[in-house]
Protein backbone atom coordinates (compact mmCIF):
# COMPACT_ATOMS: atom_id res chain seq x y z
CA UNK A 1 0.00 0.00 0.00
CA UNK A 2 1.36 3.48 -0.81
CA UNK A 3 2.65 5.38 2.16
CA UNK A 4 0.75 8.69 1.81
CA UNK A 5 -3.00 9.37 1.65
CA UNK A 6 -4.28 11.85 -0.94
CA UNK A 7 -7.79 12.19 0.51
CA UNK A 8 -11.07 10.61 1.52
CA UNK A 9 -13.90 10.70 -1.07
CA UNK A 10 -17.63 10.54 -0.43
CA UNK A 11 -20.25 10.14 -3.18
CA UNK A 12 -23.60 11.97 -3.24
CA UNK A 13 -26.67 11.40 -5.36
CA UNK A 14 -27.40 15.03 -6.27
CA UNK A 15 -25.79 18.43 -6.58
CA UNK A 16 -28.03 19.79 -3.82
CA UNK A 17 -26.83 17.10 -1.42
CA UNK A 18 -23.22 17.91 -2.29
CA UNK A 19 -23.74 21.65 -1.79
CA UNK A 20 -25.42 21.04 1.56
CA UNK A 21 -22.55 18.78 2.72
CA UNK A 22 -19.72 21.21 1.98
CA UNK A 23 -20.36 23.73 4.82
CA UNK A 24 -20.96 20.93 7.33
CA UNK A 25 -17.66 19.24 6.51
CA UNK A 26 -15.87 22.60 6.66
CA UNK A 27 -17.42 23.21 10.06
CA UNK A 28 -15.77 19.99 11.28
CA UNK A 29 -12.34 21.48 10.55
CA UNK A 30 -11.63 20.10 7.07
CA UNK A 31 -10.74 23.11 4.92
CA UNK A 32 -8.91 21.50 1.99
CA UNK A 33 -11.97 20.23 0.11
CA UNK A 34 -12.22 19.20 -3.54
CA UNK A 35 -15.47 18.58 -5.44
CA UNK A 36 -15.88 16.43 -8.58
CA UNK A 37 -19.11 16.74 -10.57
CA UNK A 38 -20.33 15.52 -14.00
CA UNK A 39 -21.32 19.09 -14.91
CA UNK A 40 -20.68 22.60 -13.54
CA UNK A 41 -22.63 23.40 -10.38
CA UNK A 42 -23.52 27.03 -9.74
CA UNK A 43 -22.01 28.40 -6.52
CA UNK A 44 -19.45 25.59 -6.14
CA UNK A 45 -16.44 27.92 -6.18
CA UNK A 46 -17.85 30.09 -3.40
CA UNK A 47 -18.85 27.08 -1.31
CA UNK A 48 -15.33 25.62 -1.52
CA UNK A 49 -13.79 29.07 -0.96
CA UNK A 50 -11.73 28.72 -4.12
CA UNK A 51 -9.83 31.75 -5.44
CA UNK A 52 -11.17 33.33 -8.60
CA UNK A 53 -9.69 31.77 -11.72
CA UNK A 54 -7.09 33.81 -13.56
CA UNK A 55 -8.14 32.28 -16.86
CA UNK A 56 -10.62 35.08 -17.58
CA UNK A 57 -7.94 37.73 -17.05
CA UNK A 58 -5.57 35.85 -19.35
CA UNK A 59 -8.23 35.47 -22.06
CA UNK A 60 -9.19 39.16 -21.84
CA UNK A 61 -5.55 40.23 -22.08
CA UNK A 62 -4.74 38.04 -25.10
CA UNK A 63 -8.06 38.92 -26.81
CA UNK A 64 -7.42 42.64 -26.35
CA UNK A 65 -3.90 42.29 -27.75
CA UNK A 66 -5.27 40.39 -30.76
CA UNK A 67 -7.92 43.06 -31.38
CA UNK A 68 -5.39 45.91 -31.22
CA UNK A 69 -2.93 43.96 -33.37
CA UNK A 70 -5.60 43.35 -36.04
CA UNK A 71 -6.53 47.04 -36.08
CA UNK A 72 -2.87 48.06 -36.31
CA UNK A 73 -2.23 45.64 -39.15
CA UNK A 74 -5.28 46.88 -41.10
CA UNK A 75 -4.37 50.52 -40.47
CA UNK A 76 -0.76 50.05 -41.54
CA UNK A 77 -1.75 48.09 -44.65
CA UNK A 78 -4.46 50.52 -45.78
CA UNK A 79 -2.79 53.83 -44.91
CA UNK A 80 0.92 53.13 -45.26
CA UNK A 81 1.86 50.00 -47.21
CA UNK A 82 -0.95 49.87 -49.80
CA UNK A 83 -3.05 53.07 -49.68
CA UNK A 84 -5.63 52.11 -52.31
CA UNK A 85 -8.83 54.12 -52.79
CA UNK A 86 -11.79 51.73 -52.96
CA UNK A 87 -15.22 53.07 -53.89
CA UNK A 88 -14.36 56.55 -52.66
CA UNK A 89 -13.86 55.32 -49.09
CA UNK A 90 -11.13 56.89 -46.95
CA UNK A 91 -7.89 55.04 -46.42
CA UNK A 92 -8.56 54.90 -42.69
CA UNK A 93 -11.91 53.15 -43.15
CA UNK A 94 -11.94 51.47 -39.75
CA UNK A 95 -15.62 50.37 -39.86
CA UNK A 96 -14.65 47.90 -42.58
CA UNK A 97 -11.99 46.41 -40.34
CA UNK A 98 -14.34 45.46 -37.51
CA UNK A 99 -14.93 41.97 -38.90
CA UNK A 100 -11.19 41.21 -38.94
CA UNK A 101 -10.81 42.63 -35.43
CA UNK A 102 -13.73 40.57 -34.09
CA UNK A 103 -12.58 37.34 -35.73
CA UNK A 104 -9.01 37.82 -34.48
CA UNK A 105 -10.26 38.47 -30.97
CA UNK A 106 -12.44 35.36 -31.01
CA UNK A 107 -9.70 33.17 -32.49
CA UNK A 108 -6.97 34.07 -30.01
CA UNK A 109 -9.38 34.16 -27.07
CA UNK A 110 -10.52 30.63 -27.91
CA UNK A 111 -6.98 29.36 -28.31
CA UNK A 112 -5.97 31.01 -25.04
CA UNK A 113 -8.94 29.45 -23.26
CA UNK A 114 -8.14 25.94 -24.47
CA UNK A 115 -4.37 26.08 -24.09
CA UNK A 116 -4.45 28.02 -20.83
CA UNK A 117 -7.07 25.79 -19.20
CA UNK A 118 -5.54 22.48 -20.27
CA UNK A 119 -1.84 23.15 -20.00
CA UNK A 120 -1.28 26.21 -17.78
CA UNK A 121 -3.91 25.59 -15.09
CA UNK A 122 -4.79 21.88 -15.34
CA UNK A 123 -1.18 20.84 -15.96
CA UNK A 124 -2.06 18.52 -18.85
CA UNK A 125 -0.89 16.30 -20.53
CA UNK A 126 0.34 15.06 -17.10
CA UNK A 127 -2.47 12.80 -15.83
CA UNK A 128 -1.12 12.59 -12.30
CA UNK A 129 -4.16 13.42 -10.19
CA UNK A 130 -4.71 10.41 -7.87
CA UNK A 131 -8.48 10.85 -8.22
CA UNK A 132 -8.21 9.57 -11.80
CA UNK A 133 -7.18 6.16 -10.45
CA UNK A 134 -9.96 5.90 -7.87
CA UNK A 135 -13.06 3.75 -8.07
CA UNK A 136 -15.28 6.80 -7.55
CA UNK A 137 -14.19 8.54 -10.77
CA UNK A 138 -16.30 6.17 -12.90
CA UNK A 139 -19.45 7.27 -11.05
CA UNK A 140 -18.51 10.96 -11.13
CA UNK A 141 -18.18 10.91 -14.92
CA UNK A 142 -21.77 9.63 -15.16
CA UNK A 143 -24.26 10.92 -12.62
CA UNK A 144 -22.74 11.03 -9.12
CA UNK A 145 -21.18 13.90 -7.17
CA UNK A 146 -18.01 13.51 -5.11
CA UNK A 147 -16.59 15.51 -2.22
CA UNK A 148 -13.02 14.88 -1.12
CA UNK A 149 -11.38 15.87 2.15
CA UNK A 150 -7.83 16.14 0.82
CA UNK A 151 -4.62 16.00 2.80
CA UNK A 152 -3.06 19.33 3.70
CA UNK A 153 0.70 19.16 3.24
CA UNK A 154 0.63 15.41 3.69
CA UNK A 155 -1.42 15.43 6.91
CA UNK A 156 -5.01 14.17 7.07
CA UNK A 157 -7.15 12.63 9.80
CA UNK A 158 -8.49 9.74 7.73
CA UNK A 159 -10.84 8.48 10.45
CA UNK A 160 -12.18 11.95 11.16
CA UNK A 161 -12.67 12.69 7.46
CA UNK A 162 -14.44 9.39 6.96
CA UNK A 163 -16.75 10.06 9.89
CA UNK A 164 -17.46 13.64 8.71
CA UNK A 165 -18.44 12.51 5.21
CA UNK A 166 -20.55 9.68 6.57
CA UNK A 167 -22.34 12.11 8.91
CA UNK A 168 -23.34 14.45 6.06
CA UNK A 169 -24.92 11.64 4.04
CA UNK A 170 -22.20 10.34 1.72
CA UNK A 171 -23.48 7.18 0.05
CA UNK A 172 -20.07 5.60 -0.55
CA UNK A 173 -16.65 6.28 0.96
CA UNK A 174 -13.18 5.63 -0.43
CA UNK A 175 -9.66 6.43 0.69
CA UNK A 176 -7.52 7.64 -2.23
CA UNK A 177 -3.76 7.19 -2.01
CA UNK A 178 -0.94 9.02 -3.72
CA UNK A 179 0.44 7.09 -6.73
CA UNK A 180 3.83 5.55 -6.23
CA UNK A 181 5.58 7.19 -9.16
CA UNK A 182 7.47 10.37 -9.91
CA UNK A 183 6.56 13.12 -12.33
CA UNK A 184 7.52 12.46 -15.96
CA UNK A 185 11.08 13.26 -16.86
CA UNK A 186 12.82 14.45 -19.99
CA UNK A 187 12.46 11.09 -21.70
CA UNK A 188 8.67 11.12 -21.28
CA UNK A 189 8.44 14.59 -22.81
CA UNK A 190 10.67 13.56 -25.73
CA UNK A 191 8.51 10.51 -26.45
CA UNK A 192 5.32 12.56 -26.19
CA UNK A 193 6.63 15.28 -28.54
CA UNK A 194 7.86 12.67 -31.01
CA UNK A 195 4.46 10.98 -31.02
CA UNK A 196 2.65 14.28 -31.65
CA UNK A 197 4.99 15.23 -34.50
CA UNK A 198 4.70 11.79 -36.07
CA UNK A 199 0.91 11.81 -35.86
CA UNK A 200 0.78 15.29 -37.42
CA UNK A 201 3.10 14.22 -40.23
CA UNK A 202 1.05 11.12 -40.98
CA UNK A 203 -2.20 13.12 -40.97
CA UNK A 204 -0.74 15.83 -43.21
CA UNK A 205 0.78 13.38 -45.68
CA UNK A 206 -2.42 11.35 -45.74
CA UNK A 207 -4.50 14.44 -46.54
CA UNK A 208 -2.05 15.51 -49.26
CA UNK A 209 -2.10 12.03 -50.81
CA UNK A 210 -5.91 11.89 -50.74
CA UNK A 211 -6.21 15.24 -52.52
CA UNK A 212 -3.66 14.17 -55.13
CA UNK A 213 -5.36 10.81 -55.65
CA UNK A 214 -8.86 12.26 -55.90
CA UNK A 215 -8.45 15.81 -57.24
CA UNK A 216 -12.10 16.11 -58.26
CA UNK A 217 -13.36 15.46 -54.73
CA UNK A 218 -13.06 18.69 -52.78
CA UNK A 219 -13.21 18.46 -48.99
CA UNK A 220 -15.37 21.58 -48.58
CA UNK A 221 -17.63 22.97 -51.31
CA UNK A 222 -20.29 24.69 -49.21
CA UNK A 223 -19.20 28.18 -50.25
CA UNK A 224 -18.62 27.27 -53.90
CA UNK A 225 -21.67 25.11 -54.53
CA UNK A 226 -24.79 26.45 -52.90
CA UNK A 227 -28.42 26.86 -53.95
CA UNK A 228 -29.08 30.03 -55.90
CA UNK A 229 -31.76 31.52 -58.08
CA UNK A 230 -30.73 33.35 -61.22
CA UNK A 231 -32.82 36.27 -62.45
CA UNK A 232 -35.50 35.52 -65.04
CA UNK A 233 -35.19 31.75 -64.40
CA UNK A 234 -38.17 29.49 -63.62
CA UNK A 235 -38.44 27.93 -60.20
CA UNK A 236 -40.74 25.08 -59.24
CA UNK A 237 -40.76 26.17 -55.61
CA UNK A 238 -43.46 28.78 -56.30
CA UNK A 239 -46.93 27.91 -57.55
CA UNK A 240 -46.66 30.20 -60.58
CA UNK A 241 -43.30 28.67 -61.59
CA UNK A 242 -41.50 32.01 -61.59
CA UNK A 243 -38.23 32.59 -59.83
CA UNK A 244 -38.70 36.34 -59.40
CA UNK A 245 -41.83 37.21 -57.45
CA UNK A 246 -43.66 40.49 -57.28
CA UNK A 247 -43.63 42.15 -53.86
CA UNK A 248 -46.78 41.80 -51.76
CA UNK A 249 -49.60 44.22 -52.47
CA UNK A 250 -49.13 47.47 -50.64
CA UNK A 251 -45.34 47.18 -50.43
CA UNK A 252 -43.59 50.56 -50.63
CA UNK A 253 -39.90 51.45 -50.70
CA UNK A 254 -38.33 52.11 -47.33
CA UNK A 255 -38.64 55.72 -46.10
CA UNK A 256 -41.21 56.40 -48.86
CA UNK A 257 -44.71 57.76 -48.29
CA UNK A 258 -47.13 56.06 -50.70
CA UNK A 259 -49.84 57.95 -52.55
CA UNK A 260 -53.06 56.14 -51.75
CA UNK A 261 -55.37 58.30 -53.87
CA UNK A 262 -56.13 56.97 -57.33
CA UNK A 263 -57.33 60.23 -58.92
CA UNK A 264 -55.85 63.74 -58.63
CA UNK A 265 -59.07 65.30 -57.33
CA UNK A 266 -59.01 63.04 -54.26
CA UNK A 267 -55.34 63.83 -53.74
CA UNK A 268 -56.20 67.53 -53.77
CA UNK A 269 -58.46 66.95 -50.78
CA UNK A 270 -56.22 64.63 -48.75
CA UNK A 271 -52.66 65.85 -49.42
CA UNK A 272 -51.25 69.03 -47.89
CA UNK A 273 -47.98 70.70 -48.80
CA UNK A 274 -45.64 70.20 -45.80
CA UNK A 275 -43.00 72.70 -46.97
CA UNK A 276 -43.05 76.36 -45.90
CA UNK A 277 -42.80 79.20 -48.38
CA UNK A 278 -39.15 80.19 -48.01
CA UNK A 279 -36.44 81.35 -50.37
CA UNK A 280 -34.62 78.01 -49.97
CA UNK A 281 -37.73 75.98 -50.84
CA UNK A 282 -38.49 78.15 -53.89
CA UNK A 283 -34.88 77.88 -55.09
CA UNK A 284 -35.07 74.12 -54.68
CA UNK A 285 -38.34 73.99 -56.63
CA UNK A 286 -37.02 76.23 -59.40
CA UNK A 287 -34.00 73.96 -59.92
CA UNK A 288 -36.20 70.87 -60.27
CA UNK A 289 -38.78 72.68 -62.42
CA UNK A 290 -36.17 73.95 -64.88
CA UNK A 291 -34.57 70.50 -65.00
CA UNK A 292 -37.69 68.38 -65.55
CA UNK A 293 -40.67 70.60 -66.41
CA UNK A 294 -39.51 73.67 -68.33
CA UNK A 295 -38.77 71.76 -71.55
CA UNK A 296 -42.52 71.21 -72.00
CA UNK A 297 -44.20 73.90 -69.88
CA UNK A 298 -41.71 76.75 -70.51
CA UNK A 299 -39.79 78.49 -67.74
CA UNK A 300 -42.87 80.57 -66.88
CA UNK A 301 -45.26 77.63 -67.07
CA UNK A 302 -47.11 78.97 -70.10
CA UNK A 303 -47.29 75.57 -71.82
CA UNK A 304 -45.16 76.55 -74.82
CA UNK A 305 -42.67 73.69 -75.29
CA UNK A 306 -39.13 74.24 -76.43
CA UNK A 307 -39.41 71.29 -78.80
CA UNK A 308 -40.08 71.59 -82.54
CA UNK A 309 -43.25 70.64 -84.40
CA UNK A 310 -42.48 66.94 -84.29
CA UNK A 311 -43.48 67.05 -80.63
CA UNK A 312 -47.20 66.38 -80.98
CA UNK A 313 -48.23 66.74 -77.32
CA UNK A 314 -49.97 69.81 -75.95
CA UNK A 315 -48.57 70.65 -72.47
CA UNK A 316 -50.96 72.28 -70.01
CA UNK A 317 -50.66 76.02 -69.45
CA UNK A 318 -49.97 76.27 -65.73
CA UNK A 319 -51.15 79.88 -65.73
CA UNK A 320 -54.76 79.07 -66.56
CA UNK A 321 -57.59 79.45 -64.09
CA UNK A 322 -58.28 75.73 -63.48
CA UNK A 323 -54.65 75.04 -62.61
CA UNK A 324 -54.52 78.11 -60.36
CA UNK A 325 -57.63 76.87 -58.59
CA UNK A 326 -56.36 73.31 -58.22
CA UNK A 327 -55.15 72.29 -54.78
CA UNK A 328 -51.48 71.64 -54.06
CA UNK A 329 -52.24 67.94 -53.58
CA UNK A 330 -53.69 67.81 -57.10
CA UNK A 331 -50.44 69.17 -58.62
CA UNK A 332 -48.34 66.86 -56.43
CA UNK A 333 -50.34 63.83 -57.61
CA UNK A 334 -49.92 64.80 -61.28
CA UNK A 335 -46.17 65.32 -60.87
CA UNK A 336 -45.85 61.97 -59.11
CA UNK A 337 -48.19 59.78 -61.17
CA UNK A 338 -48.38 61.61 -64.48
CA UNK A 339 -51.48 62.42 -66.52
CA UNK A 340 -52.38 61.87 -70.18
CA UNK A 341 -49.09 62.11 -72.18
CA UNK A 342 -47.12 63.41 -69.20
CA UNK A 343 -45.16 60.65 -67.40
CA UNK A 344 -44.86 60.40 -63.63
CA UNK A 345 -41.69 61.69 -62.00
CA UNK A 346 -41.87 59.83 -58.69
CA UNK A 347 -38.78 57.81 -59.61
CA UNK A 348 -36.78 60.90 -60.58
CA UNK A 349 -37.83 63.58 -58.09
CA UNK A 350 -37.94 63.03 -54.34
CA UNK A 351 -41.19 63.74 -52.44
CA UNK A 352 -39.82 66.92 -50.86
CA UNK A 353 -38.56 68.15 -54.23
CA UNK A 354 -42.01 67.52 -55.76
CA UNK A 355 -43.62 69.63 -53.06
CA UNK A 356 -40.96 72.29 -53.68
CA UNK A 357 -41.91 72.26 -57.40
CA UNK A 358 -45.53 72.84 -56.40
CA UNK A 359 -44.45 75.86 -54.32
CA UNK A 360 -42.47 77.19 -57.24
CA UNK A 361 -45.44 76.75 -59.64
CA UNK A 362 -47.49 78.87 -57.25
CA UNK A 363 -44.73 81.50 -57.32
CA UNK A 364 -44.76 81.47 -61.16
CA UNK A 365 -48.55 81.88 -61.21
CA UNK A 366 -48.37 84.79 -58.81
CA UNK A 367 -45.54 86.42 -60.79
CA UNK A 368 -47.71 86.53 -63.92
CA UNK A 369 -50.80 87.85 -62.17
CA UNK A 370 -49.51 89.69 -59.14
CA UNK A 371 -52.03 91.52 -56.97
CA UNK A 372 -51.66 95.20 -56.40
CA UNK A 373 -50.21 94.72 -52.90
CA UNK A 374 -47.24 92.85 -54.41
CA UNK A 375 -46.39 95.85 -56.56
CA UNK A 376 -45.95 98.24 -53.67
Amino acid sequence: MPESVFGVVGLFDSADALMAAIPEVRARGFRNLHAYTPYPVHGMDEALDLPKSKLGVLVFLIGSIACVAAFTFEWWTSTRAYPLMTGGKPYNGWPGWVLVMVESTILFSTLTTGIGMLFAFNKLPYFGNPMLGSEAIASVTRDRFALMAASDRGALDVAGATEALRAVGAAALEVVYEPDHARPGVGWWVRTATTIVAASAVAGFGTWWAIRAYPTIKPMVNMEVQPRLDAQRPDAFFANGRGMQRPPDGTVPRASVPILDTVPDDAGKSLMNPLPVTAAVLARGRAQFNLHCAVCHDRLGTGHPWLDSTYQAFPVDLQTGPIRAAADGYLYWVISQGIRTMPGYAADISPDDRWAVVRYIRALQRSQDAPARDLK
